[in-house]
């Protein structure tokens, strides 16, 4: 019986120590604003873990199962920990500084310094996109979310100087685009805006399930409407100038739990959707 028991114990042992998850995270150093990929092994099931306050949404790949997070903006710099339930120790990134690059831009006086009503609307223009990148639900996407084609004509976390002295911090990334140039989803998701903004110009949301989200701003026309199913590559508006801009482009954002990240970064992470 004591031999028996002795067995049972082994086995135990053996069973927790096979069924305790491997994480790992890519990349492992990081800078705010950037994304970060973290791959669960060993689970028959969805896990569940944190960065800090941000919970992550995992989704099944290849490899089991995947989430992406944002390092903060304002993260301190130094080691960032991601828990996993079930895993022994935390994963964890190291977070290094970075020099964003500052631009002057001269635009329209009303553009770069709005009168109360203009502000206040600003603000309602801001809730609401926020709230509609704030993906929910399962993944709608099969495969790696695309890059839009065209020259980066500015980058992530450019900090702009407006013509009063207003600093703001640009939280995408500017494609070249003719006017009129079709703009496409990035990936497979459900339109979760669809709105007239007074900087951003005509706006799309698309909630890509999982916790993420992109957004196309500065249209000069809308193909969608909020609650429709696009598949990747389908058209969502044409590229064009409206809102605060110096001329057309497209301007790309993409949110993940934890807010806005760089999306060429985002790109470049391998992500492999089951």
């Amino acid at each position: 019986m004591r031999i028996q028991a002795a067995l049972v114990i082994l086995l135990g042992s053996a069973t927790a120590a096979v069924a305790a998850p491997e994480v790992s995270v890519t990349p492992k150093t990081v800078h705010p604003g950037d994304p970060v990929l973290v791959t669960v092994r060993g689970e028959d099931h969805a896990p569940q873990g944190k960065v800090g306050a941000t919970t992550l949404v995992f989704f099944p790949a290849r490899t089991d199962y995947q989430a992406v997070f944002a390092v903060p903006l304002d993260a301190k710099l130094g080691s960032l920990s991601i828990r996993i339930d079930g895993a022994a120790i935390p994963a964890a990134v190291t977070v290094e500084d970075k020099t964003f690059p500052e631009t002057d831009v001269i635009v329209e006086d009303e553009l770069a310094n709005p009168a109360k009503p203009e502000r206040d609307r600003i603000d309602a223009d801001n809730g609401a996109i926020v709230h509609a990148a704030k993906a929910k639900g399962a993944p709608q996407f099969t495969r790696r979310l695309r890059r839009p084609p065209g020259e980066i004509t500015s980058v992530f976390g450019e900090w702009r100087t407006f013509n009063d002295g207003h600093r703001s911090q640009h939280l995408g990334a500017d494609f070249f685009a003719r006017e009129g140039t079709r703009v496409r989803a990035i990936g497979s998701g459900t339109v979760a805006l669809v709105r007239e903004t007074f900087l951003a110009g005509n706006v799309v949301v698309v909630d890509h399930g999982a916790g993420i989200a992109s957004a196309y701003y500065h249209l000069s026309k809308t193909s969608v409407k909020e609650g429709d199913t696009v598949r990747a590559g389908e058209e969502l508006g044409r590229a064009g100038h409206t809102g605060r801009t110096t001329g057309p482009h497209l301007h790309l954002s993409v949110r993940v739990p934890g807010g806005f990240v760089d999306p060429i970064a985002f790109f470049a992470l391998p992500i492999a959707p089951r």
